[in-house]
């Protein structure tokens, strides 16, 4: 009898939990459409300014304001910076930068610099991928994240439209486009 209990409590969390991360997908979907300042326009900000390498986004909040969080990597500096733009302004609103070694011991596990490598020797184009990805689904890119798996460099997009949230992988190599599901 406890253990059925238990095992309908973890499910009523998993199901609240769920609802809750959907619901926040769309919020930071109408985020996006209400922004002054583009998450190309991001993009292109911390590629510019900051570091070449973008290796995860998501938009997040900072004093009740919606931003764009990015977390990007300079090889040339060794650093990994962590920052927070605005979606009315691009104006900085956080910033974090780290060492990529810390007492002679890389920060990043070996999946991490096996994808950043692979990032760096590809001819892969974030921005355009970001357009072709809006395009082709009619959806708002809303969080990616640089991964590396099964001997793959990807990213992961979330995208939303009117049908609802996707996912899909964009291999780094190929650019091939593969949709993982609806969720």
């Amino acid at each position: 009898m406890k253990f059925t209990k238990l095992i309908g409590a973890a499910l009523i969390l998993t199901s609240v939990s769920a609802v809750a991360g959907k619901e926040d997908d769309v919020l930071a979907t109408m985020a996006i459409q209400r922004a002054n300042f583009s998450v190309e326009q991001a993009i292109e900000k911390v590629s510019s300014d900051y570091a070449q390498y973008i290796i995860e986004f998501e938009i997040d909040d900072h004093h009740n304001q919606a931003t764009y969080e990015i977390e990007a990597i300079n090889f040339e500096t060794q650093e990994k910076h962590k920052l927070e733009l605005s979606l009315e302004d691009g104006a900085v609103l956080k910033e974090e930068k780290k060492n990529l070694k810390y007492l002679m011991v890389n920060r990043l596990d070996d999946d991490e610099l096996q994808a950043l490598e692979e990032l760096k020797a590809s001819n892969f184009e974030l921005g355009t991928t970001i357009a072709q990805l809006k395009q082709k689904y009619n959806a708002e890119v809303f969080e990616f994240e640089l991964e590396n798996e099964k001997g793959i460099t990807f990213y992961k997009f979330k995208l939303m439209n009117e049908q609802g949230p996707k996912r899909v992988i964009v291999d780094i190599k190929t650019g091939n486009v593969l949709p993982v599901m609806k969720y």
